[in-house]
C-alpha cells in the first residue's frame, strides 16, 4: 500500500470522510473532492479519490467514468477504455462514457471499435457535435472519404458556425483533388473564426501546398501574432521562408521554436539543415548530435552528420556514422562514394578502394524497394524543397522536413480532455493567486512571484516546505500527494498535543487540504484559525482563496450566483489587506474578484494599487487591460495588455489583436 493511501485510512475520520457510526467512506463528499481535482486538473490526486469511492460502491457508473477520463488525459488510454467500459456495464445510458472511450480507441489506433462507439452515442445525443467530428476523422483515418463528407455535411448543417467541420470539409475535397474546392472551405472555416489561430495555421500550410508562398507566410504571420507560443506554428512559417529563399528568416523562426520546445527534433534537423548550407558546420553538427540523441535511429541525420565531420575534419567520426547507414543500406552508393574518399584521408587505402570499387559496380543498379525505387529516374533527387518526416529515402537529406501531424491539424475533439466543466469564454481574467509549494515549470516564461510578507511567512517554520505563490494550476505528483496527505497527519497529531500553537498549525493544514482540492476540510480549519489568530493576515488571505475556489465549484455546477458568493471573499481579502496593507497580491486578488463580479471600478482602484506596489506584476497588468476593455477605454487598455506581454504573459497580444480589430 503506498504512504499516501496508508494516511488517508488513519487520517480520514479526524476529516469526516467517515460515518461515525457505520464506518463507512462518505462517498458523496468524496465524489465532490474528487471531481474538484478532475476540474483543476489533478489527475493523480482525483483517481486516488475515486479510487476510494469505487471500493466503498463498486456498483456506481460515475466514479469509473471520471476515473476514465482522468486517464484519459494522462494518456492511460487502455485504462480509461477499460473504465469507461466498466461505467456503461454499471449504466449503459452514460452518453459521455460512450464519448471518452471512443477517444481512448482513437488513441490506441482502434478506429472501427471507436467508430462504434461514436454511433452509439449519436444514437442517444444526436446533436453531439464531439462525437460526429471525431466520427469524420475515424473514417478519414480509414480512407472512408465519401462517407465522411457526408457526415461533414451532416455536421455543418446542425452546426453552421462549426469551423474544424468546415476544415475536415477542406481536407476531404483536397484529397480528392479539388484544391480550390478545399481553399474554399477552409476559407469559411477562417471567415467564421478569424482569431482561431489553427485555423489561420492550416490555410497557411493549404496555399503553401499550392505553392502561394506570400500568402502563406500572411496567414501564419497572423496565427503566431495570435498565439506566439506554438513551436509549430514558426516550423511552418520557416518552411515557407524556406521556400521563399529567406534562409535568415527561416533560421530564426527555427530559433524560435527550439526556444519554445528545446527538444523539437524538426526544429533541430531542419535548423542544422539550413546551418550546413550556409556552412555553419560546427553548429550544424550540434543541431544533429540532438537529433540522433533523440531519435538514434533516423538515418538522414546519421547521414548529414557524416558529411558535415568530414568537412570539420572529424574523419573518424565521419567514417563511423556512414558505414552505419551503408550497414541500413548496403546499396547506397553514395555513401561508399563519400566512405572511400573519408578513408583515402585516413590512410587507409585498401578500404577507400574497396569502397570505390562498390560503387563502380553499383552504379548501374537500381536501390532495392527498402529504398523505394522503381526506375532510373527514381534514382535522382526529386526537385522539392521539402519532404515529410515519414520520408525514409536517404538521397532527401538536404531537405527541410514537414511534420506529417501538420498535414491535419484539426485534432479529435473532447470536451473532457482537461477539466471536465466547459468553462471556455473569450475573455478571462488571470486567476488569484494562493499559497503553494510547488511551481508551474510548463510555462515559456516562468515568473517567480515573490513578496516579503510570504518571505517571512514561509521562514517562520509553520509549513512543511517553502511557500510561495502561485496562480495557475499544478498537476501533483504522487510523490507530492503522498507528501501532503502525510503532512495533514502531523498537522494533526501536534494539533492534539499542542493547543498553544494552534493557528500556525490549522493555516498549515489548511494549505496542504487546499492543494489536495479538500476546500471544505481548508475552510474548516481557517475558520477555527481566525478564531484563534485574527489578526494574522495570511490567515484571512488563504480562506478568501479557499472561499473564491468553492465559489468557482458551485458555479460552474450551477449552485449559485457568482456575485453572492464572492462577497465573504471579499470581506476576507479585505482583513488581510487591512493587516497587511503592503501586500501587492491580496490587491491583485481582490481586484480580480471585483471584476469578476462585475464591479469594475473598485477592480479598477485595487489592480492600481497593485501594480503601484509592484510594477513588475504582470498579472495586474493584464487583468487591469481587461477591465479597461470592458470599460471601453482602449487606449489605456492597449497599453496595459502590451506591457503585460513584455512581462511574459503573451496571450495579451491575442487580446489586442482582437479587440483592434473591432474597433
Amino acid at each position: 500500500m503506498r504512504i499516501g493511501r496508508a494516511v488517508i485510512a488513519l487520517t480520514a475520520a479526524l476529516w469526516g470522510m467517515f460515518a461515525p457510526v457505520e464506518a463507512q467512506i462518505n462517498t458523496d463528499r468524496m465524489m465532490s473532492v474528487a471531481r474538484t481535482a478532475l476540474y483543476f486538473d489533478d489527475y493523480v490526486l482525483s483517481i486516488q479519490y475515486f479510487n476510494q469511492v469505487i471500493n466503498a460502491k463498486p456498483y456506481l457508473a460515475e466514479p469509473y467514468f471520471y476515473r476514465a477520463v482522468a486517464k484519459l488525459s494522462l494518456e492511460d488510454f487502455r485504462g480509461a477504455e477499460q473504465d469507461c467500459s466498466l461505467a456503461l456495464d454499471r449504466n449503459p445510458f452514460v452518453v459521455n462514457a460512450y464519448q471518452v472511450r471512443g477517444l481512448s480507441r482513437v488513441y490506441q489506433s482502434k478506429y472501427e471499435e471507436a467508430m462504434a462507439d461514436f454511433r452509439e452515442g449519436l444514437r442517444r445525443d444526436p446533436t453531439n457535435t464531439a462525437m460526429r467530428h471525431n466520427l469524420i476523422l475515424c473514417l478519414m483515418r480509414l480512407d472512408r472519404n465519401e462517407e465522411a463528407l457526408k457526415v461533414a455535411d451532416t455536421l455543418i448543417g446542425e452546426s453552421p458556425k462549426y469551423a474544424p467541420a468546415m476544415a475536415m470539409r477542406s481536407d476531404l475535397m483536397w484529397e480528392q483533388g479539388d484544391s480550390l474546392g478545399a481553399l474554399e472551405w477552409v476559407n469559411k472555416a477562417v471567415d467564421v473564426n478569424r482569431y482561431d489561430p489553427s485555423m489561420l495555421h492550416r490555410r497557411g500550410m493549404m496555399l503553401a501546398r499550392m505553392e502561394r508562398y506570400e500568402e502563406a507566410e500572411e496567414d501564419l504571420d497572423q496565427a503566431i501574432y495570435l498565439d506566439p507560443g506554438d513551436a509549430g506554428f514558426y516550423i511552418t512559417r520557416a518552411m515557407v521562408r524556406y521556400c521563399r529563399d529567406n534562409l535568415n528568416g527561416a533560421l530564426s523562426d527555427y530559433d524560435m521554436c527550439i526556444r519554445i520546445d528545446p527538444g523539437n527534433v524538426t526544429g533541430h534537423y531542419n535548423r542544422g539543415n539550413l546551418r550546413a548550407q550556409i556552412g555553419d558546420d560546427n553548429r550544424a553538427i550540434e543541431d544533429f548530435d540532438i537529433v540522433i540523441a533523440s531519435e538514434p535511429d533516423n538515418l538522414m541525420a546519421v547521414f548529414y552528420r557524416g558529411i558535415l565531420r568530414d568537412q570539420t575534419g572529424d574523419y573518424r567520426g565521419a567514417e563511423q556514422d556512414i558505414t552505419r547507414v551503408l550497414e541500413e543500406y548496403p546499396q547506397f552508393t553514395q555513401g561508399y562514394q563519400m566512405r572511400s574518399e573519408v578513408r583515402e584521408k585516413l590512410g587507409n587505402h585498401r578500404g577507400a578502394e574497396a569502397d570505390a570499387m562498390v560503387v563502380l559496380q553499383e552504379q548501374n543498379r537500381r536501390f532495392n524497394n527498402a529504398m523505394g525505387y522503381a526506375s532510373d529516374d527514381d534514382e535522382k533527387e526529386d526537385d522539392g524543397k521539402t519532404r515529410e518526416k515519414s520520408d525514409k529515402n536517404v538521397r532527401n537529406y538536404r531537405k527541410i522536413i514537414v511534420d506529417d501531424n501538420l498535414e491535419n491539424s484539426t485534432g479529435y475533439a473532447s470536451e473532457y480532455r482537461g477539466k471536465v466543466q466547459n468553462r471556455n469564454v473569450d475573455v478571462k481574467y488571470l486567476e488569484p493567486f494562493r499559497f503553494t509549494f510547488y511551481k508551474d515549470n510548463s510555462q515559456t516564461v516562468n515568473t517567480v512571484h515573490s513578496s516579503k510578507a510570504v518571505d517571512e511567512l514561509s521562514a517562520s517554520g509553520c509549513f512543511m516546505s517553502e511557500l510561495m505563490l502561485e496562480n495557475r494550476e499544478v498537476q501533483l505528483t504522487q510523490r507530492q500527494i503522498d507528501r501532503l496527505f502525510a503532512d495533514i497527519g502531523l498537522r494533526t497529531q501536534y494539533l492534539s498535543d499542542n493547543t498553544a500553537n494552534a493557528g500556525c498549525l490549522l493555516l498549515a493544514r489548511a494549505v496542504d487540504f487546499a492543494l489536495l482540492q479538500d476546500f471544505t476540510n481548508a475552510e474548516s480549519d481557517l475558520n477555527q484559525a481566525v478564531q484563534v489568530d485574527p489578526d494574522n493576515w495570511a490567515v484571512w488571505f488563504c480562506r478568501a482563496q479557499v472561499r473564491a475556489r468553492s465559489v468557482e465549484i458551485r458555479r460552474a455546477e450551477q449552485e449559485t450566483d457568482r456575485e453572492v458568493g464572492y462577497q465573504s471573499v471579499l470581506r476576507d481579502f479585505t482583513r488581510a489587506i487591512d493587516l497587511e496593507p503592503g501586500f501587492a497580491y491580496a490587491y491583485y486578488n481582490r481586484g480580480t474578484i471585483y471584476a469578476m463580479a462585475n464591479d469594475m471600478p473598485a477592480a479598477l482602484v485595487d489592480l492600481d494599487k497593485a501594480i503601484q506596489l509592484d510594477e513588475t506584476l504582470a498579472e495586474a497588468w493584464y487583468n487591469r487591460g481587461l477591465v479597461l476593455v470592458l470599460m471601453n477605454r482602449m487606449d489605456e487598455a492597449f497599453r496595459d495588455l502590451s506591457r503585460a506581454g513584455e512581462l511574459g504573459i503573451y496571450s495579451a497580444y491575442n487580446i489586442i489583436k482582437r479587440f483592434s480589430k473591432s474597433e
